[in-house]
């Protein structure tokens, strides 16, 4: 199953290789990233495969420091 999120992040050092490191140890696989950055904030698109049910992922991203919001989205379909 592949889902998508979008994160709202602090931009602070190391953030970023935090969530990904975080997706990464919980059985995720990153299939794409788009990241955009402003003064104070990391906006992040992150398409994700694994079996795991994404809500506890989630969960899970929220209790690190740097992280603000995370959203689970509808993958967007190439062509549609």
């Amino acid at each position: 199953m592949s889902c998508c999120l979008e994160l709202a992040l602090d931009r602070a050092e190391g953030a970023l290789l935090r969530v990904l490191g975080t997706i990464e140890r919980r059985g995720w696989n990153v299939l794409s990233v788009n990241a955009a950055s402003t003064a104070q904030a990391y906006a992040v698109n992150v398409t994700l495969e694994g079996e795991r049910d994404p809500e506890i992922l989630c969960r899970q991203l929220l209790r690190l420091v740097d992280v603000r919001e995370v959203t689970v989205v509808e993958p967007k379909v190439a062509g549609a």
